[in-house]
């Protein structure tokens, strides 16, 4: 009955079966799509325009305030750099678009058994249960993936489990053009702490941590100098927590199956954001198996594919990652003060982009190798 099974109806699940010519149906093991909220929501210029610019859109921002633990950057552009997203409004209208040409089964759950060289998919749907045969099994079913750990193409070696936690606060007090960015070993060794502006008295606030990402975030809310200003007449109205893969997998194709988004890693080492890997490997995805449909490709071409497009921009992203979250406070205090009010600034002002990080992020680093003769490669090699 159907051409192809995806298992996960998020932003990856679905996009991928929009561009699939042909009989469709997308497994989701919630009851509504865009539950529960696991994201930040804020999404480069570029992301939202290959998502057709979805509904939900609640702020637009130009620029950051980056803080180290003593220190400060401002980044400002007069362009609009990223959109701020009500995730739940977002992925459900991505959904809407989809269920036009694709089935969706909710509150169902699907794995994959192998039956001679294929994979067929098993549904649990309350009482019910279905085997399908399709000609081609998507896993679109995020950070766990137990499809894809099910087909042996995901291991832990390859890739770095975060935690991830965030409130969503009303009356608050914030510059809504900016987002604000805190590097601070004091609240997350392995990563960033966001407040991303949903309006002129809302905000998210939230952090990856390999600790206790709870702990660490109140800790932050409580005792960081700016979210107390920032939040010291807010109320809280929502509480969300997830977990985030870091890493690249070398093959994310097995015989009839493959897999897309966070499933496969499609993720930026950098930001964490993954919607705008996830949207372009979900359509390479959806064009490569309507031509396997019609008998005139191999899924392997998808490996080749997606890994052509930003592959290299993940591995370099995890290199550059090595780097950044060795340095210890006092280092990043250094190398603020360093940046702080030079012409790299005023590079990244006039051509930073949320989707070239990586390009950015090394640019940075020759500034201050040339400028400087700070060589932060010692940090990778040497601590």
């Amino acid at each position: 009955m159907y051409d192809v099974v995806i298992i996960g109806g998020g932003i990856a699940g679905s996009i991928t079966g929009r561009f699939i010519k042909g009989n469709v149906l997308i497994v989701e093991e919630h009851k509504s799509i865009g539950t529960p909220l696991q994201c930040a929501g804020i999404i480069s210029v570029r992301a939202a325009k290959e998502l057709d610019f979805p509904k939900g859109l609640v702020n637009k921002v130009r620029g950051a305030y980056i803080y180290s633990k003593n220190s400060m950057l401002e980044i400002e552009s007069k362009e609009i750099k990223a959109h701020v997203y009500e995730r739940k409004v977002m992925d459900k209208d991505i959904a809407i678009k989809t269920a036009k040409k694709c089935d969706y089964l909710l509150k169902a759950y699907a794995t994959v058994e192998r039956e001679k060289n294929n994979y067929i998919v098993k549904v649990k749907h309350f009482d019910e249960e279905y085997t399908f045969k399709p000609k081609v099994v998507v896993g679109a079913d995020g950070v766990k993936s137990t499809i894809g750990k099910k087909a042996n193409l995901i291991k832990n070696k390859d890739r770095e489990i975060l935690s991830s936690c965030q409130f969503e606060f009303v009356n608050v007090s914030v510059d809504d053009d900016f987002v604000y960015i805190f590097f601070d070993k004091k609240y997350t060794e392995n990563f960033f702490i966001w407040i991303i502006p949903m309006g002129k008295d809302r905000v998210r606030v939230g952090l990856l941590s390999k600790g206790n990402a709870h702990n660490n975030l109140i800790n932050f809310i409580e005792n960081h100098p700016v979210a107390k200003d920032i939040l010291k007449k807010a109320t809280p109205i929502e509480f969300s927590s997830g977990a985030l893969p870091i890493g690249y997998i070398n093959r994310s194709v097995r015989d009839n199956l493959l897999l897309v988004g966070d499933a496969a890693c499609h993720v930026k080492p950098l930001s964490g954001g993954g919607i705008y890997y996830s949207t372009l490997a979900g359509k390479i995805a959806g064009n490569i198996i309507t031509d396997y449909l019609n008998g005139e490709e191999n899924l392997k071409n998808y490996d080749r594919e997606w890994k052509r497009v930003f592959g290299d921009d993940i591995k370099k992203g995890l290199w550059l990652r090595k780097i950044i979250y060795r340095l210890d406070n006092k280092t990043l205090d250094k190398i603020f003060n360093k940046l702080k009010d030079s012409e790299i600034i005023d590079y990244i002002n006039k051509y930073g982009d949320i989707e070239e990080q990586a390009k950015i992020t090394s640019h940075v680093f020759d500034y201050l190798k040339n400028k400087f003769g700070f060589n932060l490669l010692k940090f990778l090699f040497f601590k």
